[in-house]
């Protein structure tokens, strides 16, 4: 192992990279560990990591460079207000965390110095400022944060689109039944929408660490095997840019280094994301917890005051000037309204009146500081039960976390804080913020979320479902489908003594359980012919070489198109933007999935189903043939290099790669188009361990550098493409 140089570190600590440039780091004590990760961020990832928190503190436009789409996003994250409560947030952390989280961020100061400014950071005249606490709860923040700005937020904007175009209601309550139950259509026709997110600042924030999709599961001894509980993780977020969003590492330390964790760390937090330790594994995936509300804000002008009402009564907005500055010019003003109830969409001008959003998001109240000590006392855990109880008191973000540790035991805990809701509101349209019975009253009690320990099934999965229990509060407004999640316990059912290669297979698993189940559906209605037959005898996998993955693809757009793109439906282009790449909308679709499944519906009253069908299959002989490594081709590109030319030239894009799978597979190779370039969702790291050992075998899709004159940049890329995995074990310098 070739050891690294350290001579600007004020603790103690050695560190080598392996073959594969993962740093293995050996200590004296835990404190010392984390020191030693936080200089290797700082030497592998100072870009990623000081941009990131650049943007969220809304300091892009003055720190990086004066362009539009981050001026845009400073407007946007000013207005969140991410920073706000960050000083408070620190004076509350205990004294253990507080002194982990100094180590940390003395780690990484002392990294900075040794690393110096990137190329990136050079080419911009960015100066690094020293990382401390505040710098890791934002990250934090944006993590928890950034999945309901891209996800639940933008979804419900489109549910409020299709509203005030005049969809029907009697369609869109069957559609989305019965989250739509109590809405009151007139009244959310008449709020006065501001303009979203362009396409370039959308980029931007889906490029930021957040959470999307992931699937993880464990299985117990008895059922494995190697007599061990076997654990698999894999998140899955945007794997298309460089360096990837997760770092590994491996620590471990102690008089003899008998205490050790390995695994996907974030750079800038000292958090252990998918991992091991001697006792314990766990892995996450995304809840999608409904932690954010849009109310309805009824606004006027008086005296020049912005005012809000409360029943009958008329108040004051609260007001917040943020100057944003920018690289070379000169700063500009924004104003920020808010009440107790949350924060206005959008900034009123003199005379401005009617119904308007504001935003409330349960990360704002104090406390969520404590989700970091949470990360870091899931290391000293010492078994899966311990490690659910941490787990369950997380406030942010809302997760279901996969444990199994060295005894056999495995289980499922969800986390996160969520607001109490009037009984009869879900989260999912804005209701009036004028009527106090609609706000918020506290949060919900732990014993809401979902908890599964040692199920007699011998496995425990899950991958974004439903976790919605009867008789319980909603916590998911927007699941989706459950494709992945069915088809990972199919493959569970069907394996007698799972392997760790049958665990890592089924990581790349690409069959779609949405084929088999819209094919039975769509099949009766075709007659004989070349199209039925192929689909007839396809085995819905998603493969590169696949010709029927694209057919079946092209048909379902099709059926879509003629079904709720009629004129009196959705209409065809904005149906054509929701089930396209473009505005691919999976809270749409999971709806329409289920809604496709029956008989009858007043999508199609009056129209043969059977007969829409057959022509959406008609259609198709107007394609070119094309194999699913042509429609689902992908690039990997730098994530601060914005030339095609300069990045393809110099190294730092790759060519074109075909991604296997889509949206419902295990491997969700799912690809969207924006503006000026493609964004993916694909797993973005695979972990796999056999409790019984000491190890783990995992890949990602890039490398340990940031650098792209270093080796290490993206060497993880062919065995991610492959299937291939590394192992992963303790190190140090002598072996």
């Amino acid at each position: 192992m070739k050891l690294l140089s350290t001579k600007s570190a004020r603790r103690r600590f050695t560190v080598g990279r392996d073959a594969h440039g993962v740093p293995h780091i050996s200590a004296g004590t835990w404190r010392e560990a984390l020191h030693g990760l936080g200089y290797m961020h700082a030497i592998d990832r100072p870009t990623q990591m000081l941009f990131a928190r650049a943007v969220a503190s809304g300091e892009s436009a003055e720190l990086i460079a004066d362009k539009p789409e981050l001026l845009e996003m400073d407007r946007f994250f000013r207005r969140v207000g991410l920073y706000l409560n960050l000083d408070e947030e620190v004076k509350q952390l205990d004294d253990e965390t507080f002194d982990q989280l100094t180590a940390y961020c003395e780690g990484v100061n002392d990294g900075m110095k040794d690393s110096r400014r990137s190329l990136p950071m050079w080419a911009v005249g960015f100066v690094p400022q020293p990382w401390n606490q505040r710098s890791v709860l934002l990250l934090g923040n944006l993590l928890s944060f950034g999945g309901l700005a891209v996800g639940q937020q933008e979804n419900e904007r489109i549910l409020l689109e299709l509203i005030q175009a005049g969809v029907a209601q009697d369609k869109l309550r069957e559609l989305f039944s019965p989250l739509l139950d109590h809405a009151d259509f007139d009244l959310l026709r008449s709020i006065k929408m501001t303009q979203q997110l362009s396409d370039d600042a959308l980029e931007l924030l889906t490029d930021l660490p957040r959470l999307a999709g992931s699937n993880a599961w464990a299985v117990g001894p008895k059922r494995s095997a190697t007599g061990s509980a076997l654990i698999a993780s894999d998140p899955h977020l945007e794997v298309n840019r460089l360096p990837a969003i997760w770092y590994e590492a491996e620590l471990h330390w102690g008089s003899g280094g008998e205490h050790y964790v390995l695994g996907a760390t974030l750079p800038g937090c000292p958090l252990f994301a998918v991992a091991r330790t001697a006792n314990v594994a766990w892995g996450v995936t995304y809840l999608k917890g409904d932690t954010v509300d849009h109310f309805i804000e009824d606004c006027r002008t008086t005296d020049g005051r912005m005012q809000y009402r409360r029943e009958d009564t008329w108040h004051d907005f609260l007001v917040r000037t943020e100057e944003i500055g920018r690289k070379g010019g000169e700063p500009e003003a924004m104003h920020v309204y808010y009440n107790d109830q949350g924060t206005l969409d959008a900034e009123l001008q003199v005379g401005a009146e009617g119904h308007y959003l504001s935003t409330r998001w349960i990360g704002d109240h104090l406390g969520t500081s404590q989700s970091m000590a949470a990360w870091l006392d899931v290391v000293g855990c010492e078994s899966a039960a311990e490690g659910m109880d941490i787990a369950r008191d997380c406030p942010v973000p809302t997760l279901c976390w996969v444990f199994a540790d060295r005894k056999g035991h495995i289980g499922m805990q969800g986390n996160g804080w969520f607001p109490k809701r009037s009984n009869e509101y879900s989260g999912m349209l804005p209701i009036p913020a004028w009527d106090e019975r609609n706000h918020w009253r506290g949060r919900l009690g732990t014993n809401v979320l979902p908890r599964i320990y040692d199920p007699p099934e011998g496995y425990v999965a899950t991958a974004n479902e439903n976790v919605n229990q009867p008789g319980k509060p909603m916590l998911v407004t927007q699941p989706v489908p459950e494709y992945r999640k069915r088809r990972i316990e199919e493959r569970l059912r069907e394996m007698s003594q799972p392997t760790l290669e049958d665990m890592q297979q089924l990581q790349y698993d690409v069959v779609s359980l949405q084929a088999r189940d819209l094919l039975a559906v769509f099949l009766p209605c075709l007659p004989e012919g070349s199209i039925k037959e192929r689909l007839t005898q396809w085995d819905c996998s998603y493969t590169p070489d696949s010709y029927e993955a694209t057919l079946f693809s092209r048909f379902y757009r099709n059926v879509l198109l003629e079904i709720f793109g009629h004129e009196e439906n959705i209409g065809w282009r904005r149906m054509m933007y929701l089930c396209s790449r473009m505005g691919f909308s999976t809270m749409v679709l999971t709806a329409i999935d289920k809604l496709l499944l029956k008989d009858d519906s007043l999508w199609w009253r009056g129209r043969d189903k059977a007969e829409l069908i057959r022509r959406a299959a008609e259609k198709l002989v107007e394609e070119k043939e094309q194999p699913w490594s042509v429609i689902n081709g992908f690039h990997f590109t730098n994530r601060f290099v914005e030339s095609r030319f300069v990045g393809r030239a110099f190294g730092f894009h790759t060519g074109e790669m075909a991604l296997p799978g889509c949206y419902a597979t295990p491997f969700q190779g799912h690809l969207l188009r924006a503006a000026r370039r493609e964004a993916s969702f694909a797993p973005s790291y695979h972990f796999v361990a056999d409790l019984g050992t000491d190890e783990a075998w995992t890949n990602l899709p890039g490398g340990p550098s940031e650098s792209r004159v270093s080796g290490y940049y993206k060497n993880d890329i062919p065995r991610w493409r492959t299937g291939n995995y590394k192992r992963l074990a303790v190190e140090d310098e002598s072996d």
